[in-house]
C-alpha cells in the first residue's frame, strides 16, 4: 500500500489513511469489503454509528488475518465505559481494538478524568492497544493532561482546507505534543460549497496532473501531517482514495491550498456576520413595530 504507516507515541504504527463508516446508506459490510480489498487495512467506526456488527461480518469474510487490520472505534456515551467497550468487541467479533476514542468531549459529562482513567484500564487489560480521542480541543485536553498516566496516541478532529484557519492551531499543539491527528471529512469542499475558492484550487491543480479532485485533498492533508478518514460506497473512488498516496504535491501547490483555504474560511466567517446582523435587524424592527403598536 502507497499510504506509510505513522508511528504513534506509544510505539505502536497507524497505517496513513483509514476507512470511515459513519455516512453509510447501502450496505456497508459490501463497501467495507471493498476497501479493504482495495487496500485499506485501517477501519473505522464508532458505538454511535451502529455499523460495528456491519464491520465485524466483513472482517470475517475477509482473507485477512487480525493482526494485519487496524480496527478504531469510539465510545460515543450510550452507555457506560464497560458496558460500551464490551459491546464494541462483542459487535466487531474480536477480543481487542487497534485504537479505542472517546468520540466527544461530551460522553465524559463533566469528568475528562474519569472518562479518560476508563480508557487506561482497557489498555491495561488488553481490550484496546491504544487509546485516544476524538473532537477534543486545546482546553480538554490540558485537562486531560493534567491527570493522565498516558497521553492520548491520537485526536480525531475533522480537517480540511476549509476549516484550516481554525484548526491549524490544534493540528500544532497536538504535533508539538506527539500526538496524531486523524482528519475525518478530508473531502468535504468537494460538496459542501460550489464557489468555495479551494474548489477551484484543487479543480486546477487536478486537471493539471490529470488525477481525480480527491486524491489532491488526501496528498494535502498527508502533506499537513494529518491521517486522513474517507469513505465512499463507490469502487472506483475507494480505489481512487487508494493510489492518492502515491501523489506529491509541490510546497506550491500545497500553499495555493492553503491560502485558498483560509480565504474560504475568511467568507464563512464574513457570511455569518452578515446572517447574524440581519437576524438582530429583523428582531429589532419587530420589537420597535410591537411597541408602537401597543401605544397605538
Amino acid at each position: 500500500m502507497p499510504w506509510s504507516d505513522i508511528k504513534l507515541n506509544d510505539g505502536r504504527k497507524i497505517p496513513g489513511i483509514s476507512f470511515g463508516t459513519s455516512r453509510h446508506s447501502g450496505d456497508t459490510t459490501a463497501t467495507v469489503d471493498a476497501a479493504i480489498y482495495a487496500g485499506f487495512d485501517s477501519i473505522d467506526t464508532a458505538q454511535m454509528y451502529k455499523s460495528e456488527g456491519a464491520v465485524g461480518k466483513a472482517i470475517k469474510q475477509v482473507d485477512i488475518s487480525r493482526d494485519e487490520l487496524w480496527i478504531t472505534t469510539k465510545w460515543s456515551g450510550v452507555k457506560t465505559a464497560q458496558e460500551s467497550i464490551d459491546d464494541s468487541l462483542e459487535s466487531l467479533g474480536v477480543d481487542y481494538v487497534d485504537l479505542y476514542l472517546i468520540h466527544f468531549p461530551g460522553v465524559a459529562k463533566g469528568d475528562i478524568p474519569g472518562a479518560w482513567k476508563h480508557l487506561e484500564e482497557f489498555k491495561k487489560l488488553g481490550y484496546a492497544k491504544s487509546i485516544g480521542v476524538s473532537n477534543f480541543e486545546i482546553s480538554h485536553l490540558n485537562e486531560l493532561f493534567a491527570h493522565a498516566h498516558f497521553k492520548p496516541s491520537v485526536n480525531q478532529i475533522p480537517f480540511h482546507p476549509d476549516i484550516l484557519a481554525k484548526q491549524e492551531p490544534l493540528v500544532k499543539f497536538l504535533q508539538d505534543h506527539n500526538i496524531a491527528v486523524e482528519g475525518y471529512s478530508p473531502l468535504a469542499p468537494l460538496w459542501q460549497d460550489s464557489k468555495s475558492p479551494v474548489l477551484k484550487v484543487v479543480k486546477d491543480i487536478a486537471g493539471k496532473r490529470n488525477v481525480p479532485e480527491e486524491r489532491v485533498l488526501l496528498a494535502w492533508t498527508r502533506a499537513k501531517g494529518v491521517i486522513p478518514v474517507t469513505a465512499s460506497s463507490t469502487k472506483s473512488r475507494i480505489e481512487s482514495f487508494i493510489a492518492a498516496g502515491d501523489l506529491a504535491l509541490s510546497s506550491d501547490e500545497i500553499q495555493s491550498i492553503d491560502k485558498a483555504g483560509y480565504k474560504s474560511y475568511r467568507n464563512a466567517q464574513i457570511r455569518t456576520k452578515v446572517v447574524m446582523a440581519a437576524k438582530w435587524l429583523t428582531a429589532a424592527a419587530l420589537v420597535s413595530y410591537i411597541a408602537l403598536h401597543r401605544t397605538t
